[in-house]
């Protein structure tokens, strides 16, 4: 283990705008790949790009972000994970953890990231993955398929989850490298996961290390036909690109994880019983993340349906917004949503699509402040 952050790089990454992905996919044509500087960061500031990092992101799950969590020093970004009590509302919970999403979106390309694990296992998860946000952001798959999210999980540390053939917990050496996605089906949303569907959206590596001890190399290519993974410089694996066609944002977190929450009716909860400060603070730590746009590959993808986002007509809206006000609990009003979609329609040609409908979000939103 190296004893400090200037130890830890190898000489050809100190010179970022000359390094390339690693393995190429293309291994003949070496000028194929342009290295994306605008949403790639060797964290060597001295504090965290507010313009391209945001640190304050909404909160959710078993656990809270805070900004103050989240922080740059010696040439790295450190996400960090506290036990401190707290409520969330009227929920109890129990631990605080940083995260840092990138503003700009990218579908396709080349994500690397030099991460070293958390210290702390089982409980806390170190991530690098890119997903899509926002209700304007919709699709029509090749397959028929209506895809209203996408998610790229380039690693998943440390998670010490469950495995069913094994009957133990999963040891610190299995590194998910996996798929989600939602689907609108019947106007309700549906989730595409990878313990549903593993054929297409689960992957399993077991290391020949322990991602804790030292700093490795992940990475994902993300292709029109393809999502590729690496690590440190080999393909793991691969599956075909269903529904993997969004525009994401790039993300690194560190999440909570058993025994410190449980599953109950297929959603996770906190659990407090098991609350404790042993192992915490504790803080995953990532050199660098680099972003590589291929010559010959769009960064978005070209079809007119998905460019600009899946358009719906009025039924597929409304039946949308229904699944969505009874999820929530609200009293619904049918004709207040057909008025949006007449707003939102604005060359009234009875489709609302991914475009008007992010205008239309995008001018509500800047009304209410």
């Amino acid at each position: 283990m190296p004893n400090s952050i200037a130890e830890k790089r190898p000489s050809q990454s100190s010179n970022a705008p000359n390094a390339m992905p690693v393995p190429l996919s293309d291994p003949t044509n070496s000028g194929n790949w342009i290295l994306r500087e605008d949403i790639s960061d060797e964290f060597d500031g001295e504090a965290i790009d507010p313009d391209k990092w945001n640190i304050d992101t909404e909160d959710w799950g078993t656990w809270s972000w805070e900004s103050d969590n989240t922080y740059q020093s010696e040439g790295c970004i450190h996400l960090r994970m506290i036990q401190e009590d707290h409520l969330r509302g009227d929920k109890k919970l129990a631990y605080k953890s940083g995260i840092a999403r990138q503003y700009a979106t990218i579908t396709y390309g080349y994500f690397e990231a030099r991460v070293k694990g958390c210290d702390r296992f089982p409980g806390a998860s170190p991530a690098f993955w890119l997903h899509s946000k926002g209700p304007e952001n919709r699709y029509l798959a090749d397959d028929g398929e209506t895809v209203a999210y996408s998610e790229i999980d380039v690693i998943e540390l440390q998670q010490g989850e469950y495995d069913f053939e094994t009957k133990k917990d999963n040891g610190v050496e299995v590194i998910d490298c996996n798929l989600h996605a939602v689907l609108i089906r019947n106007g309700k949303r549906q989730w595409i996961r990878p313990g549903t569907h593993p054929a297409t959206n689960k992957n399993e590596y077991h290391a020949p290390f322990d991602p804790r001890d030292d700093f490795h190399t992940y990475a994902v290519e993300n292709t029109p036909e393809f999502v590729i993974w690496y690590i440190d410089g080999k393909e793991i694996a691969r599956k075909a690109n269903l529904y993997w066609h969004l525009p994401m944002h790039i993300t690194l977190s560190l999440g909570l994880r058993r025994p410190f929450e449980n599953y109950q009716d297929g959603a996770r909860i906190a659990a407090l019983e098991k609350t404790t400060q042993d192992g915490f603070p504790t803080e995953m730590t990532v050199d660098y993340v680099r972003v590589w746009k291929s010559r010959t590959l769009p960064t978005r993808p070209k079809t007119s349906s998905r460019a600009n986002g899946y358009g719906m007509n009025l039924d597929q809206y409304v039946a949308m917004e229904k699944s969505k006000w009874e999820k929530n609990g609200w009293r619904w009003n049918q004709s207040r949503v057909e008025a949006a979609f007449a707003e939102m329609d604005t060359n009234h040609d009875g489709i609302a699509s991914g475009i008007e409908r992010k205008k239309w979000f995008a001018q509500k939103k800047a009304s209410q402040q």
